[in-house]
């Protein structure tokens, strides 16, 4: 049979291919003063009124030439018949597929018009039966997973036998692609998270009544070998998984509770990872762009090399330092951070940043409307510039308030971006910053609205990072905005705007930075809030999500204390340390504050976390009861 007698065949009862099609034409032509010109099998229209191209083909090496017959299809429709891409529709049909699926799967991928393929069979008897066919699921090229590892080595022996690890534990895993960055610190120092850690470890101390030794000397290393890996798909981590029973069904179990695909990705990436045989460090932290930026902005060191394994060591034309733009998450894949330069009159460079800021910023749709806004200025004002793009968005609500007011150089983690117009001199910035924008919500209170009232859940996001999808709506919680700057440059000449009401007004110098340190002094009751909240469970990044009230429970006697019927008189509705309000609290402490000749009222977190202990001299533990304190902890000796 051949390819007309199958086109006469379909064309008598075109509804095989989908119902409601009905034919217009059989090699229907279509000039085009290009060269694109040609004759389309089928030619219909659908039950919406859409225009149908149908290709047909029936031998595998016909098939290799149905996506080029597509293309030039649908561009002479466009031309000849002034149909939109929205008006156009493509049903690719064959009776092979084995040459076909590859091509036809990535042009399903790329194109943004709507794409059906379908199976053909013809029996003896001539009768059509045909089914859908399913694409491919393509890969869309190097993607570095956000979630790294960070092993530090003490000394160069230390070192090789944690990369010894890592080759080991991929090689039985099935990982191939995956990188190690070999850092070498000159002068060796000591991890935060151990130090951190050994806090932690003397305040659960001074909670417990427990003899904590307080001058260990924690040790000092020399190298950090740093994992990163090519993201793999759910179903490469499963079957990872798999070769631990128990870690598999939890892992099942877990990723169905979840509905962020990031966050069950992050979990599966990281237990995976950690399954045996995992990697051997001196001391091992979760690493992502974030931190090991501000690492390398903090730290002195040397890159000694980077490892490069699988298609990361295939591809010659891959230099370290895009390696390392893409640890940093400078591509924008982290949907955090993005650096590009492009030139205006290259329309395939823009619209590549164009795409870029899309997902860079797809869930902060004022600062993305923002840019793609001021893209189009510039290509309307400066169609022959060089455009520097630098954005960063960290999308981590509360988090931000904290890195701000916590870490050397702060300012560092202040969202921003800037668009730098070169003409060929810098004539405009374009700049987007957080500005104070009304009346903020407490801490408590944003627990309570966004993650069931637990702190937990707050601090679990920092094991991807800090990313939260809901930040746009956080932070004007927290009450700020995302706002957008324009600077003109004529000469020494400065002229600044502020887009308001979707128009650029005239203002006064603007500086973004000072503009998000203002709102901080404004609202410095709920900063107090979240540094007393987070800062003592922060080791080095990796955060304490532990039960304040349990940590509590070792100290309380409630039996005694019902027997002594001793309450607290009129007691204050905050936390005395962080503004907590107290009603909501399980137990409150009047205690002394450690390292400190002061008392105070305070919530479970800050008791824990801040306070000297329980008992005689250092604190009374007081339980909620029928709407007063009762005393269960801490009494007279």
């Amino acid at each position: 049979m051949t390819e007309a007698t199958l086109r006469d065949m379909i064309a008598k009862d075109i509804e095989v291919l989908e119902q409601g099609l009905v034919l217009l034409s059989k090699e229907q032509y279509i000039p085009h003063s290009l060269g694109t010109k040609g004759f389309i099998d089928l030619y219909a229209k659908d039950k919406n009124g859409n225009h149908v191209i149908i290709e047909l083909k029936k031998s595998d090496a016909s098939s290799r030439e149905a996506i080029h017959e597509v293309f030039k299809y649908v561009e002479g429709v466009k031309a000849h018949l002034g149909a939109n891409d929205n008006e156009i529709r493509v049903i690719v049909a064959s009776t092979k597929w084995r040459e076909l699926l590859v091509p036809f799967s990535r042009f399903v991928c790329d194109t943004k018009l709507n794409v059906k393929g379908v199976q053909i069979e013809v029996s003896d008897s001539t009768k059509i039966k045909t089914w859908p066919v399913s694409w491919l699921p393509l890969t869309n090229g190097r993607f570095i997973a956000p979630w790294h590892d960070m092993c530090w080595c003490e000394n160069k022996e230390r070192l090789d036998r944690a990369i010894q690890s890592m080759e080991q534990s991929c090689k039985v895993k099935g990982i191939e692609d995956y990188i190690i960055m070999v850092i070498h610190l000159p002068n060796p120092i000591i991890s935060e998270r151990e130090i951190a850690m050994k806090d932690a470890i003397i305040q659960m101390g001074n909670i417990s009544g427990l003899e904590v030794k307080k001058d260990v000397a924690l040790p000092t290393y020399e190298y950090i070998a740093y994992f990163a890996m090519q993201t793999l798909p759910k179903e490469k981590y499963l079957e990872i998984l798999s070769s631990d029973k128990e870690q598999y069904e939890e892992a099942q179990e877990v990723i169905l509770m979840m509905q962020d695909e990031n966050e069950s990705l992050c979990y599966l990436h990281e237990s995976a990872v950690a399954v045996e045989p995992s990697f051997y460090s001196d001391c091992y932290e979760i690493g992502y762009p974030a931190k090991i930026n501000a690492f390398l902005e903090n730290a002195e060191y040397t890159i000694e090399e980077i490892r490069r394994y699988g298609f990361f060591q295939k591809n010659t034309l891959l230099s370290d330092s895009t390696i390392i733009s893409e640890l940093l998450g400078e591509d924008g894949s982290t949907g955090q951070k993005l650096k590009r330069t492009v030139e205006v009159f290259k329309q395939a460079g823009m619209e590549s940043v164009s795409n870029q800021i899309q997902s860079t910023l797809k869930e902060n749709s004022v600062w993305k409307n923002h840019i793609l806004r001021c893209l189009d200025e510039i290509k309307q004002e400066f169609p022959m510039a060089k455009v520097d793009v630098s954005v960063f968005n960290p999308a981590t609500g509360v988090f931000t308030i904290y890195l701000v007011t916590t870490r050397e150089n702060g300012c560092l983690y202040v969202p921003s971006y800037y668009l730098v117009v070169h003409n060929p001199e810098p004539v405009r910035i374009y700049y987007g910053g957080l500005q104070d924008n009304g009346q903020a919500l407490m801490l408590n209170e944003i627990l309570d609205k966004y993650y069931d009232g637990r702190l937990d859940a707050l601090l679990m996001t920092m094991t991807w990072g800090g990313w939260e999808k809901r930040d746009l709506d956080i932070t004007e919680d927290l009450g700020c905005a995302y706002r957008s700057f324009r600077c003109d440059i004529l000469g020494a000449k400065r002229t600044f705007f502020m887009l308001r009401d979707d128009r650029w007004r005239k203002c006064d110098p603007i500086n973004h930075i000072e503009l998000y340190f203002q709102y901080l002094e404004k609202n410095e009751k709920l900063v107090k809030q979240i540094f007393r909240k987070i800062f003592p469970r922060d080791n080095g990044g990796m955060m304490d999500g532990s039960s304040a009230e349990r940590m509590l429970d070792a100290s309380a006697d409630i039996d005694k204390g019902k027997e002594l019927k001793e309450y607290y008189i009129n007691p204050p509705c905050e936390c005395e340390l962080c503004g907590s309000t107290l009603s909501n609290e399980k137990y409150m402490v009047d205690g002394k504050l450690k390292d400190a000749n002061a008392w105070g009222i305070m919530c479970s977190d800050c008791a824990a976390f801040w306070g000297e202990g329980i008992g005689w001299g250092m604190g009374q533990l007081y339980l909620s009861n029928d709407n007063r304190w009762l005393l269960v902890g801490g009494f007279e000796c």
